[in-house]
């Protein structure tokens, strides 16, 4: 039973209790307060206050490009670095059932550990030999040294710089053109280079790939030289260095995806019953998933697949139209934000009051509107920054969990490294750790892209340390050789190898599948086993609760919460009256009860809704 009722008993208990503790002080400081929807977390850390997002590039008027001379790269903008933010204390830690329930509760403490092996990789034979650009400490003279067969084309003086034009300069349109110690991508970076800076040429690779040059101020380094405006014939300058490049971690198969099982197709199989549709998706996480260099391109046909040809099948399927009429690859999501943790994504604060129904999550007002079929799920770079490891696994649970009650097949995707904050970066591995576990506890798909990213030059990623590096031409969805060493055109590339896998495996009879129920009105299925038909639920007091919605408890007593429905199930914790919880499943009928799935501050479990005449929770508000 969830409540005891005993006046008489409790009275006489109360007296002496009241005597016994006559003279003790207690404090309220920690009562839940009632007023608020869902707590949210504290200030976010310095680093991630800053909401400049970054601009999506014009994209090129044909699907075909240019490599040898880059002509509309747009300027890249590093944006804000991801928020990472303090949080209430931990859930218990509960354990999963053998047989992998949907709602069984596991401890990350057996999580598998994720290998952070590099992929199996493969090159196109057919890629562009130019690759990219340079690097990040200063040359440490002035003045360059040349080898005895050097051929001076300019040189350096102390006179004042002549007044025609440079032998070379950045093109207009390739700011942030990497300068690196050394030809070839695998040379580390001296620094950045502007738009339009100019450049003196003293020497080159024997291909004339790279170019040797010298800035004003003496800094010498090495450039790719498809990004450089050239006055003079490099054939006359002589040859000073041998490029090296760091190797493509790119699979060329299914090495990012794993966890593709018959749950996955059980899951979809319900999502059709409850009006999902089978060609749309939609992405959940922070500003790497919210980010215009995420799919975007894809959307409006600007990609060039190279060798990679059969990933057009998967963008052909999961061009939608969504929920609300759009492209999947070019739409945004309500449940993908800059600056978002877990903990936003499951605050009803944080929906979109124009669209969402009151007391609704982001993640359920997206899954709800848009009606996808898959959800790319990442999430941890910024709770790894000051979010407790029980929190964050807790939060994941309910996401999780979330998306398969309504339908929805969650992929879980590794978080790229970070180095921003050596505090805290070495926490990637942890929260990586829980991710692998959850998506193997709940027997769902898992996209690797921290092993793709580890690779990869400078891990993958852009000189703020966080998120992934953009080639300089903007354009992240030309998968060669030369742009596959880039984080986000890596994202791009492993985003589409989980959709194509998914689709091969999963969606293979999409537009015949025979749903799992038959929808009833409003496309929510009542006969599920334990549902509102089910015989258990004769004579059991209906709820007004909806999924995705809040609750509260009723003043008074609190309400138990359990490890599954039924009272049989272990007491994992309980939410006093007048509390406010989140709403993640059910209803389930067991016992004589009607059972609810809920989250109160993390802590996960069923509760029951009531007796035969009292309701214990109402909705809220």
């Amino acid at each position: 039973m969830n409540r005891f009722r005993y006046p008489l008993a409790m009275a006489v208990v109360a007296v002496a209790v009241a005597a016994t503790l006559a003279g003790c002080t207690f404090s309220t400081d920690g009562e839940e307060p009632t007023t608020v929807p869902r707590p949210t977390l504290g200030t976010p850390i310095a680093w991630a206050t800053a909401r400049t997002d970054m601009p999506a590039p014009p994209p090129p008027t044909a699907t075909a490009f240019v490599f040898s001379t880059p002509t509309a790269a747009p300027t890249l903008t590093v944006p804000p670095t991801e928020a990472a933010l303090p949080t209430k204390e931990p859930p218990p830690t509960l354990t999963p059932s053998a047989t992998r329930t949907p709602f069984a509760i596991f401890t990350a403490t057996s999580a598998p550990t994720l290998t952070a092996t590099a992929l199996a990789l493969a090159t196109p034979t057919t890629a562009p030999t130019l690759t990219q650009q340079p690097s990040l400490t200063r040359a440490s003279s002035a003045t360059p040294t040349v080898p005895p067969s050097f051929t001076a084309v300019i040189l350096l003086t102390s006179t004042p710089a002549p007044t025609s034009a440079p032998a070379a300069q950045v093109c207009p349109t390739c700011g942030n053109l990497r300068l690196r110690a050394s030809p070839g991508t695998a040379g580390s970076i001296v620094t950045l280079l502007a738009a339009n800076t100019p450049l003196s040429v003293i020497g080159r690779t024997a291909d004339s790939a790279w170019v040797q040059v010298a800035l004003a101020d003496g800094t010498s380094g090495w450039v790719a030289a498809q990004y450089l405006t050239l006055a003079i014939d490099l054939s006359v300058v002589s040859v000073t260095g041998t490029a090296q490049d760091a190797p493509t971690a790119v699979a060329a198969g299914y090495a990012v995806v794993s966890g593709v099982s018959a749950n996955a197709r059980r899951i979809f199989l319900d999502g059709l019953a409850k009006g999902n549709l089978a060609h749309a998706f939609t992405r959940v996480g922070d500003s790497i998933s919210a980010a215009p260099q995420f799919l975007t391109q894809i959307g409006s046909g600007t990609y060039q697949l190279g060798e990679y040809g059969y990933l057009g099948t998967a963008i052909s399927f999961f061009s939608g139209p969504n929920g609300r009429g759009a492209n999947p690859f070019a739409a945004s999501s309500m449940a993908a934000r800059n600056g978002w943790s877990t903990e936003s994504v499951l605050n009803p604060a944080n929906a979109d009051p124009g669209i969402c129904r009151s007391g609704e999550t982001p993640l359920a007002c997206e899954y709800r509107v848009t009606r996808p079929t898959v959800a790319l799920i990442m999430f941890g770079t910024n709770d790894s920054g000051g979010m407790p490891a029980a929190t964050f696994q807790a939060n994941l649970q309910t996401i999780v969990q979330t998306s398969i009650n309504m339908g929805v097949i969650p992929v879980l995707s590794t978080i790229p490294p970070k180095r921003y904050n050596p505090a805290t970066d070495g926490r990637v591995a942890e929260f990586n750790q829980m991710i692998v576990a959850t998506a193997r506890a709940y027997d769902v798909p898992l996209w690797d892209y921290y092993s793709a990213m580890i690779a990869l030059p400078d891990g993958g990623l852009a000189t703020d340390g966080v998120h992934p590096s953009v080639p300089p031409s903007g354009v992240t969805t030309i998968f060669d050789a030369a742009n596959l060493r880039y984080g986000y055109t890596v994202r791009n590339f492993t985003a589409l190898q989980v959709l194509y896998t998914l689709w091969q495996q999963i969606l293979y009879d999409a537009d015949q599948a025979v749903p799992a129920t038959a929808p009833p009105a409003g496309g929510v299925p009542t006969s599920a086993p334990g549902g509102l038909d089910d015989p258990a639920c004769l004579g059991v007091r209906p709820s007004s609760l909806v999924v995705g919605g809040q609750g509260r408890v009723t003043p008074g007593l609190p309400n138990k919460v359990r490890s599954a429905p039924g009272t049989a199930a272990a007491e994992v914790g309980s939410i006093p009256g007048e509390a406010i919880f989140s709403v993640i499943g059910g209803p389930r009928c067991a016992d004589g009860y009607l059972w609810w799935q809920v989250n109160y501050n993390g802590l996960a479990g069923w509760t029951a809704s009531g007796s035969g005449t009292e309701d214990w929770v109402v909705p809220y508000p």
